[in-house]
């Protein structure tokens, strides 16, 4: 496999620290709710997940786990920018760029989640969302735990770019899917909201990441 991450001579394998910081989150998802954790692995049992897990809370990032969920998250989007880029697109990268992607994907995250828990409050629409909310928010905790998996076998086992990329999209197909059945679980018991949905999608739950991708990506090209 391609040497994917930029080493110095000062500093050969600083990726391995990232590797090490995204495993202790894993871990502390595991110890702040043991048997969550376990049951979050369990992608066919999703609708019984969120069933057990929102009967009595709502979507908070005052939850540990969730904290921990939207750190592993952000670490492991920046980990799979970071291999795109330097193994699909050939490009050099520094260490210091990819904390440059690690804050920016936090900060249009942090952006997204602020803008769009106030724009459904304007709307009335923010109690009637909530449950579809945590289940987006867990599915991007699943891909993320299993992505994270995913790329850090492929870097120490030297796995080709193209066994990773075969795995890639079979996880991002299966998110898809999950994503899809929330939308239309919306749509089915909400359909004089669709207009909201729409709205929702294009300004407030796509254009930020797709302004990342001209930022990050299309530069190097």
């Amino acid at each position: 496999m391609g040497d994917w991450i930029y080493r110095t001579s000062v500093d050969q394998d600083w990726i391995s620290l990232i590797f090490f910081i995204n495993l202790i989150l894993v871990v502390g998802l595991n110890y702040s709710e043991t048997n969550r954790f376990r049951d979050i692995l369990k992608v066919h049992l999703s609708s019984i997940y969120i069933s057990k897990y929102t009967s009595d809370r709502n979507f908070t990032f005052r939850d540990s786990f969730n904290i921990l969920s939207a750190a592993l998250t952000i670490t492991s989007l920046s980990l799979l920018i970071t291999w795109f880029m330097t193994e699909v697109f050939d490009s050099v990268l520094f260490a210091f760029e990819f904390y440059y992607i690690l804050l920016g994907i936090t900060f249009l995250g942090l952006i997204r989640f602020i803008t769009v828990r106030f724009v459904l409050k304007q709307m009335n629409m923010l109690n009637k969302i909530n449950i579809y909310q945590f289940r987006g928010f867990t599915h991007n905790t699943q891909f993320s735990i299993f992505l994270f998996i995913l790329l850090f076998i492929g870097h120490y086992a030297a796995l080709s770019p193209g066994i990773i990329i075969g795995f890639l999209i079979l996880l991002i197909l299966l998110w898809a899917i999950l994503q899809a059945r929330i939308l239309l679980s919306f749509i089915k018991s909400n359909p004089k909201d669709i207009f909201y949905l729409i709205f929702y999608l294009c300004t407030i739950k796509m254009a930020p990441w797709l302004w990342l991708y001209f930022m990050i990506i299309e530069s190097r090209l």
